[in-house]
């Protein structure tokens, strides 16, 4: 049975053992993390973007929010490409790509990075969102993915 909030794996990857679904690590941890489905090298300033394999489901007055993983920030230089990428409930299965969580991180660093399947790249909580009111026209619903609420936009 579906719960209130969860994850999934996107439909190209089910039964494929590289993808995880997120996970705590330990029974107080604030946030889930996320392991890396992919061997890579970041170059110093350089950028991976990580397609997770995962979607992620929760009610409507929710959003999920990813960050850098601390020990990866401070450490390595490892930081994800927006800082903080924040997902709408609405994300969840939209047409454009079935609501799979897209990660991209950057290497601040001087060193080459190297990232291994199942190495935890980054973290994500459910937060509760608070909206002001009344809201205006919202416009379409969502039809595509990954920067999809900004059709009409040059970003």
């Amino acid at each position: 049975m579906k719960g209130v909030r969860g994850f999934e794996l996107v439909s190209r990857v089910e039964g494929d053992n590289d993808y995880q679904l997120p996970k705590r690590m330990t029974k107080h941890s604030a946030a889930y993390d996320f392991f890396s489905p992919v061997d890579a090298v970041i170059e110093p300033q350089g950028i991976l973007k990580i397609e997770t394999g995962v979607k992620i489901y929760f009610p409507d007055d929710e959003a999920f929010f990813f960050y850098t993983r601390s020990g990866l920030g401070s450490k390595k230089g490892i930081i994800l490409r927006n800082n903080v990428a924040v997902l709408d409930s609405d994300y969840y299965d939209n047409p454009g790509n079935e609501g799979e969580a897209i990660i991209t991180l950057v290497n601040t660093g001087d060193e080459p990075f190297t990232l291994k399947k199942g190495d935890r790249f980054c973290q994500g909580l459910f937060q509760k969102v608070l909206h002001a009111g009344p809201d205006f026209d919202y416009g379409d619903e969502r039809r595509g993915g990954l920067g999809s609420t900004d059709k009409n936009s040059n970003i």
